[in-house]
């Protein structure tokens, strides 16, 4: 498993944990509220750090044992988490372009006229 998933993934990754963790407690806190809603909120709450599960266990692992965490909270634990290493950083490779005889030319006809 990679540590990074899309937003989905992470939010079905932290709640089946804290399913684990708090048990009944944890479904009866959503009980009479739609869970399509707790999904949006959570992952507008929480955006990029639902994308790294280093991030979420981590804030897992912040929570209060006894209580399940708002979405505000969690994303407030995750935002103390260490930093996520960028997915999209590049290594930059310069290409080598090979330089066109034109110039070449125009070049060696610039070092003879200096050297008069």
């Amino acid at each position: 498993m990679t540590d990074f998933c899309d937003k989905d993934a992470g939010f079905d990754y932290i709640f089946s944990r804290m399913n684990a963790i708090y048990g009944a407690a944890f479904v009866r806190h959503w009980d009479g509220i739609d869970p399509n809603i707790i999904r949006q909120e959570w992952i507008r709450q929480c955006g990029i750090y639902l994308t790294y599960r280093p991030t979420m266990d981590y804030a897992i692992n912040c929570c209060n044992p006894d209580r399940p965490p708002s979405a505000l909270k969690f994303k407030e634990f995750c935002t103390n988490a260490p930093s996520m290493p960028r997915r999209d950083a590049i290594e930059y490779q310069p290409k080598l372009v090979p330089m066109p005889e034109e110039i070449k030319r125009q070049i060696a006809e610039l070092k003879n006229q200096w050297r008069m």
